[in-house]
């Protein structure tokens, strides 16, 4: 029998145990300005068109506390195992439902495993759900990414303690669905650069989805499109009403 979730996790999924989250943590480390200048109006706007959570930086979670209502809050952190207990504590004083953290097993560095370990270990303490997003990238930034280097990438999360998973997509609902069950944990996918095919982004959800994962972490593609609303409530009615991708798309005509 699956364990009950927590009140922090019925905050960031719905009942059907799925989740559109709307990631807007890109400036906390952009180097250019992003569309994001108006952070809670994109908010207001992908909350009231169906989003169950928004992934924020710490300066955003402050600035948001009237516009987020019901939705679940992630924050998005950058720490060591020196500061992971404050990370966490500050994480409670935010009042936010879960902490996200990125970790590069392929950068030849110990240190983010290092990270996990220790947030994991706090987290754990305060029952603060956690999500570990895999970066297979090596140094400076070297994209390294494969089929399997993803996979294995998300193995490393979740076994060093993450709840959950941010994954990138695998390219195919076959090699997915390995990464899927190859993890100990729910997997999300994210939503990767800013493409201009409303379709293909759709059609990469419908897939995922189909290959078992438990919902996306999606930024660009949500709030740096023309209709911002429009593409929360299409992403949504994939997720949890199972809709296809041209009943989706329907929600941008």
């Amino acid at each position: 029998m699956a364990k009950d979730r927590s009140l922090r996790e019925n905050r960031l999924f719905q009942a059907d145990g799925r989740a559109l989250v709307v990631a807007m943590d890109h400036a906390r480390r952009a180097e250019q300005v992003t569309g994001l200048i108006r952070a809670n109006e994109i908010i207001e706007t992908v909350v009231g068109a169906g989003a169950d959570a928004v992934l924020l930086p710490h300066g955003s979670v402050a600035a948001a506390t009237g516009v987020v209502g019901n939705a679940g809050v992630w924050l998005s952190v950058d720490t060591t195992p020196a500061i992971a207990a404050a990370t966490v504590e500050r994480a409670l004083r935010l009042g936010v439902d879960g902490i996200k953290i990125e970790i590069y097993p392929y950068s030849g560095d110990r240190v983010t495993l290092e990270n996990l370990s220790a947030i994991a270990s706090e987290c754990g303490k305060w029952g603060l759900p956690l999500m570990v997003e895999a970066v297979p990238f090596g140094w400076a930034g070297v994209d390294q990414r494969t089929t399997e280097t993803i996979t294995a990438s998300c193995r490393i999360a979740s076994d060093g303690g993450a709840d959950y998973v941010k994954a990138f997509y695998t390219g195919d609902p076959d090699s997915f669905r390995t990464l899927i069950d190859y993890c100990s944990v729910p997997v999300l996918v994210l939503g990767g650069p800013k493409t201009d095919s409303d379709r293909d982004v759709l059609t990469m959800v419908r897939n995922a989805m189909d290959a078992g994962a438990v919902g996306i972490t999606m930024g660009r593609n949500i709030w740096g499109h023309d209709n911002v609303a429009g593409m929360t409530r299409a992403l949504a009615a994939i997720i949890h009403d199972d809709a296809s991708v041209d009943a989706a798309y329907r929600h941008l005509e």
